[in-house]
């Protein structure tokens, strides 16, 4: 069971007839939306009826690994098999050191600027380098000049908060210095100058109309609004090139992330896992090694834009297919995904934290409540979360 694209569907029907044709076991694929699969993962479970393999963010794993609903894929795969991906990743499908799942595919963000829009607005050249990558009052000097330029009803920027996105928030408090989680990742830590930061930073692109008001963590997505040029840049992951080259009428370029204290990228990307109670464990762990092999990895990254979490695959050299100029820095971006970040959001109880971030950022953004209060509230709402 999984979500996709249009890119993602014609890459997981390559994969499972690949997987038929070498392993002479029937896959039947079952796409639902995005906004369903948990819920219909969940209804599954408790039936009885839940898919054999399902495709799960790294964010939401972990709801499901500390309630065993998992395969433990410890018996299935080689002693070895962790020091063939990116440590980081293969952490983030591992708990108490038992892998459960596969880390399919990574991606980021960063930020797609229309062309036009920029050459309007005279913002020159922008910083193809992480060296040069705009700092935080660089990013709102060039989002003055885009609003300055703007046509009517357009914006100079959208976040990429909605859809579960709001964890991308924490881009910018690691920018500035700040965490969500302290060192145990027990305890909450957003309750700080360096969340204050932040969270009155990006307030102020709500209430200065720099961003839509619509587009926060529970509103309109920002990527179909850039493609139909209502924002002249919008902060968007790799996986969304497909669609953005399809459907804009304007050049697409882009830069890094701003930085502060220092540069971060959130953890995107999803994984692959079986649940415990298939009645076909070993079909499934098998399609799990074989969609993470090598060869298949290497092909779905380079179908469908995103980067491999094999350290075998050099990303630098996949066969993307759109934009290979833009994916090189989307690779850079991807460096600035550290461990700490990782650590933060692959929590068990991340799902719940994270719904949370979106009622409290909702309350920043279009309820004008004070950031104090809200990270106050953020800050209450995770110690009840993680005490549950």
């Amino acid at each position: 069971m999984f979500w996709a694209g249009d890119a993602e569907l014609k890459a997981f029907q390559s994969l499972a007839a690949d997987f038929e044709q070498a392993e002479g076991v029937k896959v039947r694929l079952q796409q639902v939306p995005f906004a369903q699969l948990l819920t219909n993962v969940d209804a599954g479970l408790q039936s009885g009826q839940a898919p054999d393999v399902f495709r799960v963010t790294y964010t939401d794993l972990g709801v499901y690994s500390s309630r065993d609903a998992l395969l433990d894929l410890s018996g299935s795969v080689p002693g070895d098999y962790a020091s063939g991906f990116s440590p980081a990743l293969y952490a983030a499908v591992s708990r108490d050191g038992r892998p459960y799942g596969v880390p399919h595919h990574t991606d980021t963000s960063m930020v797609l600027v229309n062309t036009e829009a920029a050459s309007a607005a005279g913002l020159g050249a922008l910083p193809q380098t992480y060296d040069e990558a705009w700092t935080w009052d660089e990013f709102a000097a060039a989002l003055d000049k885009l609003k300055a330029a703007a046509k009517p009803r357009t914006y100079a920027t959208g976040l990429n908060l909605q859809l579960a996105g709001a964890y991308r928030w924490l881009n910018f408090v690691g920018q500035a210095g700040g965490r969500l989680l302290d060192e145990s990742l027990r305890a909450p830590a957003i309750d700080s100058p360096a969340g204050l930061e932040p969270l009155r930073f990006t307030q102020g692109l709500y209430s200065g109309g720099y961003v839509p008001r619509s587009t926060s963590a529970k509103g309109e997505y920002v990527g179909d609004l850039f493609t139909a040029g209502t924002l002249a840049t919008v902060l968007a992951g790799d996986f969304l090139l497909a669609d953005i080259d399809k459907g804009a009428s304007f050049d697409v370029s882009a830069t890094f992330l701003p930085v502060k204290e220092q540069a971060t990228a959130e953890l995107g990307g999803n994984a692959l896992v079986a649940t415990a109670a298939s009645g076909r464990k070993e079909q499934a762990a098998k399609f799990l090694q074989f969609a993470a092999s090598e060869e298949q990895m290497a092909k779905f990254c380079g179908a469908t834009n995103v980067l491999p979490t094999r350290t075998s695959i050099d990303a630098a050299d996949l066969d993307y297919a759109v934009r290979p100029d833009l994916m090189a820095l989307y690779l850079e971006q991807s460096r600035a995904i550290t461990p700490e970040i990782v650590q933060q959001v692959t929590v068990p109880e991340f799902n719940e934290v994270n719904a949370a971030l979106v009622e409290r950022l909702e309350q920043a953004f279009n309820g004008g409540r004070d950031a104090k209060e809200v990270l106050a509230g953020l800050s209450a709402d995770i110690e009840q979360v993680l005490a549950s």
